[in-house]
């Protein structure tokens, strides 16, 4: 009987922990190249090989609406304003590895290399929070309202503000704010180009205005460079040898610049695309209406494949190779 009660308890603690682990989904390979999107309709992510062919896909029971991949391949980060913490996936196990507590709010997350910190976004305290790799947070520095869009050169973390009108120049070996600049508000994406000292930075619009440029600013003064005409509501940026490309999700339009800010081509694009990256050397657009993913020649702007996915593409992440 006692042996039959232990038998009993080893198994109720056994399905405990294994709810609190999550859902098991399908391993990715170590040695499999993927194009991959969150998909914010239905919480799940398709995993494409290079052939634009899904082989495996996530179901979440989260209300993720950002990801990351870490540079070792593996580490996968999701996060979302509604969701309580930070998760990292093990993509070769298929599991959540560990969690960072945060509360809700967090917009945008991105991974600190040279310190190994992450930089975490917080909407709803309006503050850049700085954790370690065990999840401590360690340092947090206040912004204006609904801090979203990041990039980082390594020595600097650059913020734009959704609501608050403001790019804040984060000092990061001080975790303190050196400048803030005045941007439009209803920022969205934003491209650093170091070797040029300026950054895009696109956007919404404002009430019943929607933008219709992009704006481009000089770095070290925060002054109005340049407006690039890139109608409507340009969202999301990419830069290769071929030129920056610049994809605006109202009019469904994809841009290609060159390095003097020409405008050198352009396409109609898939149904309200949010996101654009590259893939098997292929620019790759997801349509967040028409739920497909689009491989693009980069040079020409011909679209060479399109691809099924799930409800909503909110977000790209790649894998070519793994070291």
């Amino acid at each position: 009987m006692r042996k039959l009660h232990l038998l009993f308890i080893s198994l109720t603690c056994f399905f405990i922990l294994s709810g609190c682990q999550g859902k098991k989904q399908q391993p990715i390979d170590e040695g499999q190249s993927f194009a991959a999107t969150l998909n914010v309709g239905d919480f799940s992510i398709d995993f494409l090989n290079e052939d634009g062919k899904v082989f495996a896909r996530w179901e979440l029971s989260k209300a993720y609406t950002g990801a990351a991949l870490l540079p070792d391949g593996d580490t996968l980060v999701l996060y979302g304003p509604e969701v309580e913490e930070v998760d990292f996936y093990s993509l070769k196990k298929g599991s959540v590895i560990k969690h960072f507590k945060t509360g809700k709010g967090i917009s945008n997350v991105i991974y600190l290399e040279a310190s190994a910190e992450f930089a975490v976004a917080d909407k709803a305290q309006n503050k850049v929070r700085f954790f370690n790799e065990i999840g401590k947070e360690t340092e947090s520095v206040k912004t204006p309202d609904y801090p979203m869009a990041m990039e980082t050169d390594g020595e600097r973390l650059y913020v734009a503000t959704f609501k608050g009108a403001k790019l804040s120049v984060i000092n990061l070996k001080k975790h303190e704010t050196e400048k803030e600049f005045d941007i439009n508000a209803s920022t969205a994406g934003m491209l650093l180009r170091e070797k040029e000292k300026e950054i895009w930075i696109g956007g919404h619009g404002k009430g019943d205005k929607p933008q219709s440029a992009i704006s481009v600013y000089e770095l070290d003064s925060g002054t109005l460079k340049d407006q690039l005409s890139a109608p409507l509501m340009p969202v999301d940026f990419f830069e290769n040898a071929n030129g920056i490309y610049a994809l605006s999700h109202g009019t469904n339009m994809l841009y290609q610049y060159n390095s003097s800010k020409k405008l050198l081509k352009k396409i109609e694009v898939g149904a309200n695309p949010f996101v654009i990256d590259s893939f098997d050397g292929k620019l790759i657009v997801a349509g967040f209406d028409s739920e497909k993913l689009y491989w693009i020649n980069p040079e020409t702007l011909d679209i060479e494949r399109t691809a099924d996915v799930g409800k909503g593409p909110f977000v790209i992440f790649t894998r070519e190779k793994v070291t």
